[in-house]
């Protein structure tokens, strides 16, 4: 049989707009998919794959299912980003999306739920099991784009509308223009001048303190990063931030004060206020501050503990987990394999804090209250990618000396020095203590919140930033 490589350079898949953003009709849009899609026919192409989005992306679908019974040979796959992805649409849409999930040779579902995420996910695994890729858009920013961008970075061909399908631009309504000033200081407008500076003019942010904000606005989600981007820099208008999302003007209009308001949280207006440097080292302080009170509440709770371990405990809530972590596929390898081996304890802790940054999950507790191994590989391959503090390891191991500098703490904490090293467990707390646990950023201390709450509701991560 074919392996996967193999089967990847017969498959296509396709990208594009939804309808309410073409100027074209979809007589025309399905006109063109047609030419492409039989001209990929011609080149080989058999698996063909949609990302089932309105528009574009059930069009082709639709279009290669009416192919697929004069031409048995060839197939399509259904990529949903998750089962309630259709939940608000109109009721034609969900009867054509329905039917294509029904009529599909398989259906592939990215995630169980939503998260910020979860577009760029299914499309990714499009690009990633494709050879090429039928792109009908106008060039803008966004999803698409951003699609199309990564397709080529990975070598695949890219065959894209040419005929120029272009956004609709929706006439601005005068409530709803953008603050007069120009970005940042519209949105340092709207944050506040005078709780991040103490004064009501703005004069303009020193290099240092555009760092900060830069910081400040990456530490939301991504959804929350985006509509921020494209209301104040960008000067779209509600309305457009709705549409690049699929929801309501207000919808728009809700996420981005919430948005704004955690810009005012200490914790981020700091980056903005005193410049990202001193914000940094003044979090750092706090991290170290909080470490030492989190260690030394666990060396009494677990009296078994060595240096060693003291050691790898600083180190996890200093650096995190980024370099633990090769691909998903591995940490979902080594997850289940660990799993299969525990028992489910529901006296344990599920959860122990390092750090501000960081906890432990403890796997032993997971299971016994049902967290899917997957669930749990995705919150630790995405923690993975969340960009720790500026710590070294040298910070590491003075943190360690300075804690306790007897010369068996010096030998223990030698190992963060070299780089080709990381700190383990000692031999008698392995015994002691069995431990097992995967480190995640805190972003996911709401464990189970996520699956719960409605995609619209909040940011849609329960995340609780």
């Amino acid at each position: 049989m074919p392996d996967e490589n193999q089967k990847r350079l017969h498959r296509c898949f396709f990208m594009g707009h939804r309808p309410e953003k073409l100027d074209a009709s979809p007589e025309e849009v399905r006109a063109w998919l047609e030419k492409e899609i039989d001209r990929a026919i011609a080149d080989g192409y058999t698996t063909f794959i949609s990302g089932c989005a309105m528009g574009v992306d059930i069009w082709a679908g639709q279009i290669v299912l009416g192919k697929k019974a004069e031409n048995p040979a060839l197939r399509l796959i259904a990529a949903t980003p998750w089962p309630g992805f259709a939940a608000r649409w109109t009721e034609e849409w969900k009867r054509q999306y329905d039917r294509l999930l029904k009529e599909a040779d398989l259906v592939y579902t990215v995630s169980d739920h939503y998260s910020d995420d979860v577009f760029a996910r299914r499309n990714r695994w499009m690009a990633d099991h494709s050879r090429r890729l039928i792109a009908y858009f106008s060039g803008a920013p966004g999803g698409t784009k951003d699609t199309v961008e990564y397709a080529r970075s990975r070598g695949l061909e890219v065959v894209v509308s040419t005929t120029g399908p272009r956004p609709k631009k929706a006439r601005k309504a005068k409530e709803e223009e953008p603050p007069g000033a120009v970005y940042p200081e519209n949105l340092l407008a709207d944050v506040g001048f005078e709780i991040l500076f103490g004064q009501d003019r703005f004069e303009g942010l020193s290099p240092d303190q555009a760092a900060g904000l830069d910081h400040a606005v990456g530490m939301l989600p991504e959804r929350e990063q985006e509509l921020l981007r494209l209301r104040y820099q960008e000067e779209r208008t509600l309305q457009e931030c709705g549409e690049r999302f699929g929801f309501s003007r207000e919808r728009a209009r809700q996420i981005l004060v919430r948005a704004v308001g955690k810009l005012r949280h200490p914790s981020r207006a700091a980056f903005i206020r005193d410049g990202y440097d001193k914000a940094e080292l003044a979090l750092m302080i706090k991290c170290a501050e909080s470490i030492k009170k989190n260690l030394l509440s666990e060396r009494k709770r677990r009296p078994m503990m060595t240096e060693e371990d003291t050691v790898k405990f600083a180190f996890q809530g200093m650096l995190g987990v980024g370099h633990m972590v090769p691909s998903e596929a591995a940490a979902l390898e080594r997850l289940r394999a660990e799993m299969r081996g525990l028992e489910a304890d529901p006296d344990e802790k599920l959860t122990e804090r390092l750090s501000p940054q960081w906890f432990r999950l403890n796997l032993r507790a997971a299971r016994a209250k049902g967290l899917k191994e997957e669930d749990i590989a995705y919150m630790l391959c995405r923690s993975a990618e969340k960009r720790p503090l500026d710590f070294t390891r040298r910070n590491v191991y003075n943190f360690c000396v300075k804690l306790d500098g007897s010369d068996r703490m010096k030998t223990a904490a030698q190992c963060v020095l070299d780089e080709n090293r990381l700190p383990s467990h000692s031999d008698v707390y392995r015994e002691a203590y069995s431990p097992a646990y995967r480190v995640l950023h805190m972003d996911f201390i709401r464990l189970r919140a996520k699956r719960d709450e409605d995609p619209e509701d909040e940011d849609g991560t329960g995340t609780g930033k």
